[in-house]
């Protein structure tokens, strides 16, 4: 799994040599982690595209779709009020756009490290790809 993840990374920063940070995918991802920080839920499903699909990597379905979305992330915004996202790096190629990201889910327990990608077409998230989960 490690391997994969690496060779996606190495795969995608071929094709650019700098981060394209701010271009339009990059912008709504943050809007989406903002979104996420605040607890905002109109704001945060406002991201994502209708039909949108969040994958365990490569291409295990975990969930589908804007109402799932908000039942998942109401429920998990609702328990964990202290819930909180950092972004340690960020690697943008057009509308692909891969986080590492850092979550606090409550007080005084571990940080959890994700590696996630999103596919963003017609500026909203449509695929949500979660690569790489370590505590």
């Amino acid at each position: 799994m490690k391997k994969r993840i690496v060779l996606l990374l190495l795969f995608v920063s071929f094709f650019s040599v700098t981060a394209q940070k701010g271009n339009a995918a990059d912008v709504l991802v943050q809007k989406q982690i903002d979104a996420y920080n605040a607890k905002n839920i109109d704001t945060f499903a406002a991201t994502f595209s209708d039909d949108v699909i969040f994958y365990n990597f490569p291409k295990e379905v975990n969930f589908k779709g804007i109402a799932k979305v908000r039942e998942v992330f109401s429920t998990l915004f609702k328990n964990n009020p202290d819930l909180y996202c950092t972004i340690e790096d960020r690697i943008v190629v057009e509308n692909t756009v891969v986080y590492h990201e850092k979550v606090q889910f409550k007080k005084n327990t571990p940080i959890v490290s994700f590696v996630v990608m999103y596919k963003v077409l017609n500026n909203k998230i449509t695929e949500v790809y979660f690569l790489e989960r370590s505590k």
